[in-house]
């Protein structure tokens, strides 16, 4: 599948010199020079990088939140932090504050990694499943045609995790949660106690997880899109901004609990079963609701890189087709 999205890339990025315009056919019946055509490519891959950048860059200044998140997240069942409360933001920012001055970025590394090239798998890959699911007309069976747009947005997060996002992830959380030092220090830790598995461990809980949440986000983000019609462009980037934050808090607020098991079940330091994670996770927060969402302020608070990221991504599709010769 890689592969596919490999080549699927390259023939945007390195199409044959000369095609000719339906628009410009139309008009001059002229073809279009190698220059031309070499300058819109390098015109879309500049925009699109410059829609990753400013992702990437929201993304670094929104990670001391997603750290905040981790550790609230798994204080019920990690032991590092023994005696230590993260009930509250304050407690945790106290707490970080203690660690140092890039405390707050402890894990950036693995997870801008992990980060940039998935969310571009996804969002390829996203609009390459849509096509192989069955075309279903949304006024005659509206049910169908929802469920093929969030199962497209299903399937893609799902792939994205086991062929790339997922390792990454397993070692942003143990530097984030855990004294491990560096990176390198992680993964072999990680390594030692349970060998390659160890970088997938929760993954089964994690599937389901990131079914419903990218098929709510990225499913949502297309239903949104053909709801509106040509009114959708209309709205302005900061509506659509909204719309995107929307769809990924929805999604964020359905997954968030298998979210929560699973990463409880990295941080334990010895084989346990997700039984076992439930059960003391649900005794030590005094509920389920307090287990299945510690630390989601935080994620409302760390969110705001998946609308900018939908819209963005979006805008770079629209100069691209403009752009191309």
């Amino acid at each position: 599948i890689l592969k596919l999205q490999f080549l699927y890339l390259i023939d945007y990025l390195c199409p044959p010199f000369v095609r000719r315009s339906h628009n410009m056919q139309a008009a001059t019946d002229r073809a279009v020079s190698p220059a031309e055509a070499v300058f819109a490519k390098v015109h879309s891959v500049a925009h699109f990088a410059y829609c990753q950048k400013e992702s990437v860059a929201i993304k670094v200044a929104a990670y001391p939140t997603e750290r905040l998140r981790l550790l609230m997240q798994t204080q019920h069942t990690n032991k590092t932090f023994t005696g230590v409360s993260f009930s509250t933001l304050r407690a945790t920012l106290g707490h970080m504050r203690g660690e140092g001055s890039f405390a707050p970025w402890r894990g950036l590394t693995p997870s801008l990694v992990r980060w940039f090239p998935s969310q571009s798998i996804i969002l390829f890959l996203k609009d390459n499943l849509n096509g192989h699911f069955p075309t279903y007309s949304k006024n005659e069976n509206y049910a169908k045609w929802m469920g093929t747009k969030v199962g497209a947005g299903a399937a893609t997060g799902v792939i994205n995790a086991l062929v790339w996002a997922y390792p990454f992830d397993v070692v942003r959380q143990h530097l984030a949660t855990k004294n491990s030092g560096s990176w390198k220090n992680a993964t072999s830790d990680i390594y030692s106690k349970f060998g390659m598995r160890g970088f997938y461990r929760g993954f089964v809980m994690d599937a389901p997880g990131l079914a419903i949440f990218r098929g709510v986000q990225l499913g949502g983000w297309d239903l949104m899109k053909e709801h509106y019609g040509s009114q959708w462009q209309e709205m302005g980037t900061t509506a659509r901004f909204f719309h995107g934050q929307m769809v990924s808090l929805l999604g964020s607020v359905s997954s968030y609990p298998c979210d929560t098991i699973r990463r409880n079940l990295i941080g334990y330091d010895k084989h346990a079963s997700y039984g076992e994670v439930f059960r003391t996770g649900i005794q030590n927060a005094g509920g389920v609701r307090r287990f299945f969402y510690a630390g989601f302020t935080a994620r409302v608070l760390s969110s705001f890189v998946n609308g900018a990221l939908l819209e963005g991504f979006d805008q770079w599709k629209v100069v691209r087709e403009q752009a191309r010769p």
